[in-house]
């Protein structure tokens, strides 16, 4: 198997096991969760970010352009997450998740070059300059 698909397979599981596990955590969700939730739920979008992190250096991003787009991956799909389950409150919450998901996943697959281009510019961008 290449090391790309394997990268991407790598990042897509990265993306559905944190799907599943902010839907597993939604069921607990309450005004009054129980002590544990908010480590459960900072546990689960930091495994997101390592799992994409080496996902993205593998399919060759620099250590600090592959974090900051798992960063970004992460903190989007938990965004999309709540937007759908609690500000949309659309049923079948991980059906309408998974669509943007498996499209950002066929994105990278296919053009992993201009994306982390991107992100590479981004980090050059708000990194100071030394004159």
């Amino acid at each position: 198997m290449p090391a790309s698909v394997a990268a991407d397979a790598v990042l897509a599981l990265a993306l559905v096991v944190h799907a599943e596990l902010l839907a597993r955590l939604r069921r607990v969700d309450a005004p009054q969760p129980p002590w544990w939730f908010d480590y459960a739920r900072d546990a689960t979008n930091l495994a997101a970010v390592l799992m994409a992190w080496g996902a993205f250096v593998s399919l060759g991003f620099p250590p600090a352009v592959g974090f900051l787009a798992a960063a970004l991956t992460a903190f989007t799909t938990y965004l999309l997450d709540w937007l759908i389950a609690h500000g949309l409150r659309l049923r079948h919450a991980r059906l309408w998740l998974a669509l943007p998901l498996a499209a950002w996943v066929l994105a990278v697959a296919l053009a992993p070059a201009p994306i982390g281009h991107a992100f590479a510019r981004l980090v050059a961008a708000v990194q100071p300059t030394t004159r």
